[in-house]
Parts: structure tokens; C-alpha cells; sequence
């Protein structure tokens, strides 16, 4: 019998908890990706944990999604309006993401997290 690295069951780990999140809440299952990725990754460049993450998001933000849509869950005009922003966001993100200093990225990405954070809490 094979036995699994400790950074293989640490991936499936949060590759399951990152879809239980991402399921249960909507969102949130990219920033336990990141986390994850990031304790794996000690060296090379933050732009892979990041761009990893996202293409891990997109199959399961499709299963979620499917799962709202079949539930009932979903209004098709509350999202309908932020299709079209939120590609065009997507694409300048994605472009400025090989042009940003990974130093302010990494600031960046925690700065978004915390204040997420704290907005929900005291919402």
C-alpha cells in the first residue's frame, strides 16, 4: 500500500473544504485555496498560487452554481447585471496580475480578506 505525502492529503483536505465552503456560502472557497497553496509553496512566485486558485474556482463555482440554480435558489435578474462587469473585471484582472509586484498582491489579497472579514461581521 502507498502512502500519501502529508502535502497531497494537506491538498485534498482543503480542496474539500474549500467546496464545502464555496457550497455553503457562496464564496470563500478561493481564499482557503490560496492559504493552502501558499503553505505549500514556499518558493517561486505568488502569481502561480493565485492563478492556480482560480482555475481550481472555476469547476467548482459551476457546481455550486448548478446546485443553486436546481434548488431554486437563484434569481436570474439579481445577477443578471453583474455578468458583463464582472468578465471585464476578470480579463484586467487576469492581465494586471502578470504585471503587479507579488510583494503587494500578497498585501492586497490579505487587505481584501480582513476587511471582507469585518464588514460581514459587523453586518
Amino acid at each position: 500500500m502507498k502512502f500519501f505525502k502529508a502535502s497531497t492529503i494537506l491538498l485534498a483536505l482543503g480542496g474539500i473544504l474549500a467546496g464545502f465552503v464555496n457550497g455553503l456560502l457562496g464564496a470563500g472557497g478561493g481564499i482557503i485555496i490560496v492559504f493552502v497553496l501558499s503553505k505549500l509553496i514556499k518558493e517561486g512566485d505568488s502569481r502561480d498560487i493565485f492563478a492556480n486558485a482560480l482555475c481550481v474556482m472555476l469547476p467548482l463555482s459551476i457546481v455550486s452554481c448548478t446546485v443553486y440554480v436546481l434548488n431554486g435558489s437563484t434569481s436570474f435578474g439579481g445577477f443578471s447585471i453583474f455578468i458583463i462587469p464582472a468578465i471585464l473585471g476578470g480579463l484586467l484582472g487576469g492581465f494586471l496580475l502578470c504585471k503587479i509586484n507579488t510583494f503587494f498582491l500578497k498585501k492586497l489579497f490579505a487587505a481584501l480578506v480582513a476587511i471582507s472579514g469585518v464588514l460581514l461581521f459587523f453586518r
